[in-house]
C-alpha cells in the first residue's frame, strides 16, 4: 500500500520500477541523469516520510495510553487489539523506513533483499491488517493452511503484494461475503497462494489488462474508496522480482462469480531452513519515538 501511494505521487519513476531494461530506455543516457532520477525519487520518499512522521508519531502515543486504560478498567479485548494495532503500526513504520532506506541509496524502490521468510507470517500480517475493514462490513477473512512455509524472497515486499491483493478481495466482497487464501506445495517445487473472493470478478476485458499500471476495472468495489490502478501491478512486479508470477481468473469460469488471484513463487531448498521473521523485535516507545524521527 505504501509503495503504492508513493509510485502514484511519482509517476516518472514507473518505468524505473519495471525494469533495469525499461529504465535504460527512459533515463538520460549520462550518469548525471540517473543520479537525478534516483535524487528525485529520494525526495518524493523523504517529502512522504515528513508527513507522515508525525501522524505515526501521535498514533504510537495513542494506542499506547488505550492499551494501558484498557490494563486498568480490565478490558483485554480493547487491550488486545492495540496490541494488534501496535503490530500494524510497527510494520507500517519498518516498511516505510526500508522504503526511504532505498531511496537514499538510489536503488529501485522493488529492488529485493532476499532471504529465507515464512510466507505464513506474511500472509498472517496482510490478513491482519485487512481484518478490521473486513469485520466492520461483515466479510469473513479466512486464510488456511498457516504451517510454517518458507520461501526465498524479501518479506516487506511480499508483505505489500499480498497486502495489496487481499485488501482487494476484501473491498470487492458483498456483505456476509468469504475472502479464502489458500497456500500450497507444489510437485514442481512452488508455493502457490490463491486469493479469492465473491464479488463480481473480472470480464474479459480487465483480465486482459487487469496487472496493467493504472487501470481502473470495471467491478465495482462493494465499498468504494480511493484508488491509484496501481495495487495489481505493483503485486505482479514484486512476484516477477520473486522469480513467480500472478494471474487472475473468475472462480466459476465466468462474471459475478468471484475473483480468484494466484500467486506462485519458487520454495526455499530443503537444506535452508532458517526463516527470516518479518515479525520484528517491540522496541520501547523510546526507540519508536527515535525511529519515527528518523525518517
Amino acid at each position: 500500500m505504501i509503495i503504492e501511494q508513493i509510485t502514484a505521487r511519482s509517476p516518472a519513476s514507473h518505468e524505473f520500477a519495471t525494469s533495469p531494461r525499461a529504465a535504460a530506455r527512459n533515463l538520460p543516457a549520462t550518469s548525471a541523469g540517473v543520479a537525478t532520477d534516483s535524487n528525485a525519487y529520494g525526495r518524493t520518499l523523504s517529502i512522504v516520510a515528513h508527513d507522515l512522521r508525525g501522524p505515526l508519531a501521535n498514533l504510537s502515543l495513542l494506542i499506547e495510553d488505550i492499551a494501558q486504560y484498557a490494563m486498568w478498567e480490565g478490558q483485554p479485548a480493547i487491550a488486545e487489539n492495540a496490541a494488534k494495532a501496535d503490530r500494524i503500526l510497527e510494520h507500517l513504520t519498518a516498511s516505510l523506513s526500508a522504503l526511504v532506506r532505498r531511496g537514499r541509496e538510489g536503488r529501485d524502490p522493488l529492488s529485493c533483499v532476499l532471504r529465507p521468510v515464512d510466507l505464513a507470517q506474511v500472509l498472517s500480517l496482510a490478513a491482519t491488517v485487512n481484518q478490521p475493514l473486513a469485520r466492520r462490513h461483515a466479510v469473513n477473512l479466512e486464510i488456511e493452511p498457516l504451517s510454517p512455509c518458507l520461501i526465498c524472497g524479501d518479506a516487506e515486499l511480499l508483505f505489500e503484494a499480498f497486502d495489496n491483493l487481499i485488501g482487494n478481495a476484501v473491498r470487492h466482497s458483498p456483505e456476509n461475503g468469504t475472502v479464502l487464501c489458500t497456500v500450497a506445495h507444489d510437485e514442481d517445487g512452488n508455493v502457490t497462494v490463491r486469493i479469492s473472493d465473491q464479488g463480481q470478478g473480472f470480464t474479459a476485458a480487465d483480465l486482459a489488462r487487469a496487472f496493467r499500471p493504472f487501470t481502473q476495472l470495471s467491478a465495482k468495489a462493494a465499498r468504494p474508496g480511493p484508488s491509484s490502478g496501481l495495487g495489481l501491478w505493483i503485486a505482479r512486479l514484486i512476484a516477477e522480482r520473486h522469480g513467480g508470477r500472478i494471474s487472475a481468473r473468475n472462480s466459476g469460469g465466468g462474471k459475478d462469480t468471484g475473483a480468484v488471484l494466484t500467486v506462485r513463487l519458487p520454495a526455499l531448498p530443503a537444506n535452508d531452513t532458517k526463516p527470516a521473521s518479518i515479525r520484528r523485535k517491540v522496541p520501547e516507545r523510546a526507540g519508536k519515538a527515535q525511529d519515527l524521527a528518523a525518517l
